[in-house]
C-alpha cells in the first residue's frame, strides 16, 4: 500500500476538509486524499489563508482541522496560522511537504542541499506541541495517532508532520505498522478535601466574590458546567474576549468583560472584589495591565489551570490557591460541594449601577454627523445579526471595537485569534467557517490593514462561491498604532497612514473586479438599512466597505503603566475614588 494512501484513509476518519497550498513535495498526499470519497480539498491562494482555515476547524466543529503545505516557501506562509492555534490553545494537524530524504541536510554544515528545503521541525519547535520529520515509512501509523493525541490531550495546540517526498512513495503494509500507545502521566485527577474546603470557605467568607471565564471552559468543552458553577454559587462573572460569546448581554451574573481594552464595569469588578476564581486563564497582560501586582491586588485569588506553567510564571500576580487541573474533572468534583453565596446584595447592586453608567456605545455616539462611528456600527450590528450566526473579527481596532461593542446572541460565535491576533486573520478564517460550516451565516468584521493583509482570497472567495458577509471598518490607516504613537510620541505618526507611506486602496473596485457585489456606508442615517440588504444577501458573497473617522480611538482603553481600573479618557479623582470606595 502507498504510504499517502495509508496517511489519506487516516485522514478522512478524522475529518472531510483539508485546507491546502499545493507544490511539488505534496503532490502525492493531496492525490490520495482526492480519491478518498466526500473528502473536501479546497486550495487557498496563499497557504496562509490555509493556515488558518485549519485552526478555525476546531472553533467551529470542536474537532482538529488539517492544513498541509509544500516544503520551502509553503511552510513558511503557513507559519502565521499555525501561530494563531498555539497561542490561543486550538488542536490543528500541519503537514510540509518535504525533499526527499537523502537531499536533507541534516549533520552537513551547509545551508541547503535539496531545492527548497527548511529545518521545519526546528523552525517551528518552539510553537508546536509535537514536530516531527517522519524518515521511516514504518512509523507512518504510530505519528499519526501521536499527532492527533497530542493535538487534542492536556492543553492542547498545535503539531506538524514534516513528510518528505520519497517518504510519501513508499509501499508499505498497513498490518505490521506498530502503534501509539500514550503515557498515563499527567496532573492531578482528584482534588484533596483540604482544596475543597479551602474554596467552600473562600466563598462563604467573600463579600464581594467574581469569577473570570477564561477560554479553558471552551477548550475543555465544559461551557454547560461553568454556567452551572456560576449559576450554584451566585457569584458574578467577568468575561475574557474568548468567552464573550458564552453569555448574552442580560444574563443576571454578567458583569462584562476586563482587560486593557475593555468595559470599564469589568475592570471596577475585578479591582475591588475580594474572591476572585479563575477558571482556564492565563491571565496574561492584556487582562492584567503590564503591572501584574496590581491586578485584583484586595483579592484572595484561586487560579484553575491545566497548564501549571501559566500558574508559576512569576510576573508579578499572587495566586493564593492553585489548582493545576482539568477543568471538566474540577467542575465534577467540586460544583456540587460548593455553597451559595449570601448577603452579596450591595455588591450586584454596584454592577448593576456600573452597567448603566458606563455603557460602551455613549448616546452621544449616536449622533456623530461625519461617517459611522465603530460603536455604533457593532451596536446595530448586534441587533441584527441572528441566532447561531458565527461571527469572526480581525485585529487592532477592530478587534478591539468587536469585543467592546458587540453583543453575542444566544449560540452565536464570536471569535479571532486573540493571542497572536495577526491582521489579515478574519478574511480567510472566515472563508474557512463557511465552507466546513455552510448552513451558518458567517460574518466577517476586518479593517482596511487587515483586508490588505489577504487581499489576494478573494480569489477563493469567488471561486468558493460562498455567501459570506464582509464589513471593511475604513479609516484609510493603522489606527490603533496611530493611536499608540499619539500616547507615546507626541502624534508623531510614522509609517501608519496615507502621509506617512500606508496606502489603503479602493476595495469595491478591486472586489468587482472578481465579480463580488458591494455596498457602501459612510454615515448613521444609511447604516440599519444597509447592515440589513448585506446580512439579508444570499446570492453570493458581499462586501460592505464601511467609512470611519480617521483617529477614530478606542474608549475606554488603559494606558500602559496605569491600574486596570483608571482607564483612558480619564475619570476625575472623586468619581474614581467613588468607585473604588465600598465603605
Amino acid at each position: 500500500m502507498k504510504l499517502t494512501d495509508y496517511m489519506a484513509g487516516f485522514i478522512a476518519e478524522k475529518t472531510d476538509h483539508v485546507f491546502v497550498g499545493n507544490g511539488g513535495c505534496v503532490v502525492h498526499i493531496l492525490d490520495s486524499l482526492s480519491n478518498k470519497e466526500n473528502m473536501n480539498l479546497v486550495p487557498f491562494v496563499n497557504e496562509q489563508g490555509s493556515s488558518i482555515a485549519a485552526e478555525v476547524h476546531h472553533r467551529v466543529t470542536g474537532n482538529p482541522g488539517v492544513a498541509i503545505a509544500t516544503s520551502g516557501p509553503g511552510i513558511v506562509n503557513m507559519l502565521q496560522g499555525i501561530a494563531c492555534a498555539y497561542y490561543d490553545s486550538i488542536p490543528a494537524i500541519y503537514i510540509s511537504g518535504q525533499v526527499v530524504t537523502g537531499h536533507l541536510k541534516e549533520g552537513r554544515k551547509v545551508r541547503q542541499v535539496g531545492f527548497q528545503e527548511m529545518p521545519v521541525t526546528e523552525m517551528v519547535d518552539s510553537f508546536t506541541k509535537y514536530a516531527v520529520c517522519l524518515t521511516s515509512a514504518n512509523d507512518v501509523r504510530y505519528v499519526m495517532e501521536r499527532l492527533w493525541w497530542e493535538a487534542q490531550n492536556g492543553r492542547p495546540g498545535p503539531v506538524l508532520l514534516d513528510l518528505p517526498d520519497d517518504i510519501q512513495r513508499a509501499e508499505i503494509n498497513p498490518d505490521e505498522l506498530r502503534s501509539f500507545i500514550p503515557s498515563e502521566e499527567g496532573i492531578d485527577t482528584v482534588l484533596s478535601a483540604e482544596v475543597v474546603e479551602g474554596i467552600k470557605k473562600a466563598i462563604r467568607e467573600a463579600k464581594r466574590p467574581l469569577i473570570v471565564a477564561g477560554s479553558g471552559i471552551k477548550l475543555s468543552g465544559t461551557e454547560e458546567e461553568a454556567v452551572q458553577f456560576i449559576e450554584k454559587t451566585g457569584i458574578p462573572v467577568v468575561t475574557t474576549w474568548s468567552t464573550i460569546d458564552m453569555f448574552t448581554s442580560d444574563t443576571e451574573l454578567l458583569v462584562g468583560n476586563f482587560g486593557v481594552s475593555a468595559n470599564r464595569p469589568g475592570n471596577f469588578a475585578v479591582q475591588t472584589c475580594d474572591l476572585l476564581i479563575s477558571l482556564g486563564s492565563r491571565l496574561d497582560t492584556h487582562m492584567t495591565g503590564a503591572n501584574a501586582s496590581t491586578f485584583a491586588a484586595s483579592a484572595y485569588k484561586i487560579i484553575v489551570d491545566i497548564d501549571s506553567s501559566e500558574i508559576e510564571k512569576e510576573n508579578g500576580l499572587v495566586t493564593d490557591l492553585a489548582v493545576n487541573m482539568d477543568l471538566r474533572k474540577f467542575f465534577k468534583q467540586v460544583t456540587d460541594e460548593l455553597p451559595t453565596v449570601e448577603h452579596i446584595g450591595g455588591w450586584r447592586k454596584r454592577i448593576v449601577e456600573w452597567r448603566r453608567k458606563y455603557p460602551i456605545c455613549a448616546p452621544e455616539y449616536y449622533r456623530q454627523e461625519s461617517k459611522v462611528n465603530p460603536y455604533v456600527f457593532m451596536d446595530l450590528l448586534s441587533k441584527l445579526t441572528k441566532q447561531d450566526d458565527i461571527i469572526i473579527t480581525d485585529a487592532g481596532g477592530t478587534l478591539t471595537w468587536t469585543m467592546q461593542g458587540y453583543e453575542p446572541k444566544s449560540k452565536q460565535k464570536l471569535f479571532s485569534a486573540f493571542n497572536h491576533s495577526p491582521m489579515g486573520y478574519a478574511f480567510p478564517a472566515a472563508l474557512g467557517a463557511k465552507i466546513i460550516d455552510p448552513k451558518s451565516e458567517v460574518i466577517c468584521i476586518t479593517g482596511d490593514g487587515g483586508f490588505n493583509m489577504n487581499l489576494q482570497e478573494l480569489g477563493t472567495l469567488e471561486i468558493q462561491k460562498l455567501p459570506l458577509k464582509i464589513f471593511i471598518l475604513n479609516n484609510k490607516e493603522y489606527g490603533i498604532i496611530k493611536q499608540t504613537q499619539s500616547t507615546w510620541l507626541d502624534s508623531r505618526y510614522v509609517c501608519s497612514d496615507r502621509e506617512s507611506g500606508v496606502s489603503s486602496p479602493d476595495f469595491v473596485k478591486i472586489a468587482k473586479g472578481y465579480g463580488i457585489k458591494c455596498e457602501s456606508i459612510s454615515r448613521h442615517d444609511e447604516l440599519e438599512d444597509k447592515i440589513k440588504a448585506v446580512l439579508s444577501y444570499q446570492e453570493g458573497p458581499i462586501i460592505c466597505d464601511v467609512a470611519i473617522l480617521e483617529n477614530q480611538e478606542i474608549l475606554p482603553k488603559l494606558s500602559f503603566g496605569r491600574p486596570l481600573e483608571d482607564m483612558y479618557p480619564h475619570l476625575s479623582k472623586e468619581e474614581l475614588e467613588q468607585n473604588m470606595s465600598f465603605k
